[in-house]
């Protein structure tokens, strides 16, 4: 299963909902599962904050989201050595990716997450 989101973000904003995945047919586990996720910053500039949950875990405090100019690096989208995040879940645990721009200009994002049952009870 795949996610895959791009947006962008005004200045000192943070979504709203604050999550990147709200609203996908993936957004909870339907039973156990790994999950990696990369997202990237594209354009000119960076400075793009972001912090991942599965579940009620916190698996990554508020980090800096890498950026890829694609001009420099190739692609706009995140590619498989983007996928920095990895983690497990299991059945309706959400997965949440909070955004916030704290930069004095819009900021665009690409991500992705790769979903893969685990085996189980699926629910």
């Amino acid at each position: 299963m795949i996610i895959s989101r791009n947006g962008s973000l005004l200045t000192t904003a943070s979504l709203n909902p604050n999550n990147v995945w709200a609203g996908s047919a993936f957004e909870y586990l339907r039973g156990p599962s790994f999950i990696s996720i990369g997202i990237m910053t594209p354009g000119t500039a960076g400075g793009l904050l972001a912090a991942q949950y599965v579940g009620s875990a916190l698996i990554a405090e508020e980090f800096l989201v890498p950026f890829k100019a694609p001009t420099v690096d190739g692609s706009s989208q995140p590619q498989m050595e983007d996928m920095f995040i990895n983690a497990g879940g299991v059945g309706g645990d959400r997965l949440v990716t909070t955004l916030r721009n704290p930069t004095g200009g819009t900021l665009a994002y690409n991500a992705l997450a790769i979903i893969q049952p685990a085996g189980g009870r699926r629910r």
